[in-house]
């Protein structure tokens, strides 16, 4: 072969080279731009794919989608907040306290020793339960000079009738010469003093009774203390109940079994608390908005959502030096118990003027995350938590300090539908 020949040769086989490399290249540059595309490329989730709004849902920023059809079934209703005429309220502290008329202080009636405790520290009791078994010492020697005073009445009775037979014969035996008038003067005389004798018994076994009768004692049981059967009566019958003289609540407790009691011991105390006195200190300055017989609004921290409703019953004539303030007492009903004793209140007692400010119903009002919020409706389909301040209450209207402007649409009724699906929304997010 001669050299250009081989010249022609070696030329060719570099052009093949360079030619194969550039393809090789090529497709890598290919492969690496779909491997690119393929890993690189963000992936478009299920959720994030677009589509139509869903029928109801929530988001963190506390928008809830709810659908015109479940805004039918969640009876959602929604009112435009505007001015309102509102009543002016004076909002001041005050205790809840127990009804003083409405607490019984248990205590024996005698010395004893306490037998058996049928309640507890903080138990229920009905009027008439037994609260307290013990055996009343003085009863049981009440009884003893009972039993002899009746005995005595027996004897005075049995000599009476003995006297009213010797006085008749007496007196027949005087009609016919019989008997000299002396004797039957002394034998009428001797009648008298049996009658005197037997009326003194009566008298001691009355008095005695009326003392029995003040631990409890019926008739009756008296009854079976003078029958054959007293000895047995007598020795159970000391035994006294101490009973609930109402229904209530045991707020005192300090009595334990086998232990010696006398009358001035406290063992227990009764409070019916299905009424309460809301104790409010109202400053001297605003006791002419007070008065007997208006009717106020009071709230307590532990039912921020609620309010119950009370009546003046009396305005303290005294001012207190340090705080210049007196004591106004407001009659509460306490339905369930749920007003405790010693919680403090707010009561607004309504002063009778009136301003204008932006109110909402308080339905619409929810506490979420422990602050007062309502649904603003941002679309047919849409409504958004809104975080507000409130102000005085009258009637149905709460006045609104800030978060809300007039011509807002808020929700009224439904809006507690509104806040379920939301906090669920937020709960499933932590999850």
């Amino acid at each position: 072969m001669s050299e250009a020949q081989v010249s022609r040769a070696r030329k060719s086989r570099s052009g093949i080279t360079f030619a194969a490399l550039t393809i090789a290249v090529a497709a890598g540059m290919g492969l690496g731009a779909f491997l690119y595309s393929s890993l690189w490329q963000p992936e478009q989730s299920e959720a994030t794919a677009p589509e139509g709004p869903a029928e109801n849902s929530a988001g963190g920023d506390g928008l809830v989608t709810l659908a015109e059809s479940l805004q039918e079934s969640g009876q959602i209703e929604v009112e435009e907040v505007k001015h309102q005429d509102m009543q002016t309220v004076l909002s001041v502290t005050g205790v809840v306290s127990a009804d003083q008329t409405r607490v019984a202080h248990i205590r024996p009636l005698a010395r004893g020793v306490v037998e058996k405790v049928r309640v507890r520290l903080g138990d229920h009791v009905e009027a008439g339960d037994p609260l307290i078994e013990y055996d009343n010492v003085e009863l049981g020697m009440l009884i003893g000079e009972y039993l002899s005073a009746v005995a005595e009445l027996d004897r005075a009775r049995t000599d009476l009738e003995v006297k009213r037979t010797i006085l008749a014969r007496s007196e027949a035996m005087l009609k016919v010469g019989a008997t000299a008038r002396t004797t039957h003067d002394i034998r009428a005389a001797e009648y008298r003093d049996a009658e005197a004798r037997v009326a003194a018994a009566r008298a001691v076994v009355a008095k005695i009774e009326e003392q029995i009768h003040r631990f409890g004692v019926t008739d009756e049981e008296l009854g079976k203390l003078r029958s054959q059967e007293r000895d047995a009566v007598h020795r159970t019958r000391s035994h006294n109940i101490l009973r609930a003289p109402f229904s209530g609540v045991v707020t005192y407790y300090d009595v334990a079994e086998g232990e010696v009691v006398s009358t001035t011991d406290r063992l227990l105390t009764i409070t019916d608390i299905s009424t309460v006195w809301v104790l409010a200190d109202v400053y001297e300055q605003d006791l002419a908005y007070v008065s007997v017989g208006k009717t106020v609004t009071i709230k307590v921290a532990s039912y921020p959502t609620e309010s119950f409703r009370g009546r003046v019953t009396y305005i303290s004539d005294v001012i207190e030096p340090s705080t210049r303030t007196a004591k106004v007492r407001c009659v509460v009903a306490n339905p369930g118990n749920r007003l405790k004793l010693e919680m403090f209140a707010t009561v607004h007692i309504p002063t009778g003027r009136k301003r204008n400010v932006l109110a909402v119903p308080a339905s619409a009002i929810q506490r979420i995350s422990g602050r007062p919020a309502v649904f603003v409706q941002v679309s047919p389909t849409q409504f958004r938590k809104r975080e507000i301040e409130t102000g005085a209450e009258a009637g149905r209207w709460v006045e609104v300090l800030s978060g809300l402007r007039p011509g807002d649409r808020v929700v009224t009724q439904g809006s507690f539908y509104l806040k379920s699906a939301l906090l669920r929304e937020l709960i499933g997010g932590e999850e």
